[in-house]
């Protein structure tokens, strides 16, 4: 075995050798057949002979290997018929070298068949494999283009999300900054609303106090004129009626101020309990501080009305004072009195 793997290295080795001796290609593929037929006694075919040299083409050895065989009847015809060689020798090398030829035209026609076949296999397995590199190509090519459309639409979907990022990142910091100047008109408001309860509990005081006052003034009129009446009873008893009269006018309209006086003060605790309403809910400020300054308004139209009729009511007052006067004075003189201020 290992003799046959020498003369088998011995082969690739003299090809090599004859590779950089011989550029042309008939003339490698024939001094191989002469090596391999000569020095080590192997019958060349064409397809043993492209796998040694593998160069030209397919059908570069085979006419390499027709020609080697041409020429090698040709020698060998000449030599047999050389005039030194007996007849028998030379009939005997006749058929021999006839048998050679036709043994080698065979190997050489079955090797040309056996190439070819093997060629057209391999053209038909490289056509087939062709169509399906094409048809692999194609789909890859499909492929590549749907995921180059994915990628331009993930792409322009980023895109579109980054944009809505920003705009959202725009808008979130634009309500941020809403909530802080809500936040700071809330407190202002706050401030504003504790300012107003101060002033509007200052007024109630002093609208309080002048109410008070001004009772108080009432009262003591009606009292002064309780004791002036009760002093000249006896002189205006033609006056009694006309006295009764006015005094339950008088009195009428006491209680009737001091309704009024009793609804304003509801009214004022009403609207200082609006007003501290007012301070949880921020939503309804500014209503709520309309109607703060609307109820005040009211509030002030009635003092004014409530002053108004006090003010009626001390000239009323003084008209009947001074109706008593002059009938005391046609009733007779009178002892002289210190007269007192109406209201």
């Amino acid at each position: 075995m290992e003799p046959v793997l020498t003369a088998e290295a011995q082969l690739l080795n003299d090809v090599d050798v004859l590779r950089t001796r011989y550029s042309n290609t008939q003339e490698l593929y024939r001094e191989v057949c002469a090596v391999m037929f000569f020095r080590y006694g192997m019958t060349p075919t064409a397809n043993r002979l492209y796998q040694l040299v593998r160069k030209g083409s397919m059908s570069a050895p085979a006419e390499a290997l027709a020609k080697f065989w041409s020429q090698l009847r040709e020698r060998s015809r000449v030599t047999i018929d050389g005039p030194d060689l007996p007849e028998s020798l030379r009939s005997g090398a006749g058929e021999l070298l006839s048998a050679l030829w036709k043994q080698a035209q065979e190997a050489a026609g079955e090797a040309l068949a056996a190439l070819r076949a093997e060629a057209e296999a391999r053209i038909a397995d490289a056509a087939r494999a062709e169509e399906a590199a094409a048809v692999r190509i194609a789909g890859l090519a499909a492929e590549l283009a749907a995921e180059r459309e994915v990628s331009g639409a993930a792409r322009k979907e980023l895109a579109a999300l980054r944009h809505q990022l920003a705009a959202g990142e725009a808008i979130n910091a634009k309500l941020r900054q809403r909530v802080e100047d809500a936040r700071k008109e809330l407190n202002e408001q706050h401030a504003w609303f504790r300012t107003v309860e101060r002033d509007h509990a200052a007024s109630l005081d002093k609208l309080r106090v002048q109410l008070q006052a001004e009772r108080d003034a009432a009262v003591a009129a009606h009292r002064q004129a309780v004791e002036e009446r009760e002093r000249e009873h006896a002189a205006v008893l033609r006056l009694q009626k006309a006295l009764e009269t006015e005094r339950d006018a008088g009195a009428a309209a006491l209680e009737s101020q001091r309704a009024e006086l009793r609804d304003v003060v509801s009214q004022l605790a009403g609207l200082h309990q609006r007003i501290g309403m007012l301070d949880g809910s921020a939503t309804a400020a500014a209503a709520a501080r309309d109607d703060a300054l609307q109820a005040l308004a009211a509030v002030r139209r009635e003092l004014a009305v409530a002053q108004a009729e006090a003010a009626a009511a001390a000239g009323r007052a003084a008209a009947l004072e001074t109706a008593l006067h002059h009938a005391a004075g046609r009733a007779g003189p009178a002892a002289p009195r210190k007269r007192q201020p109406a209201g």
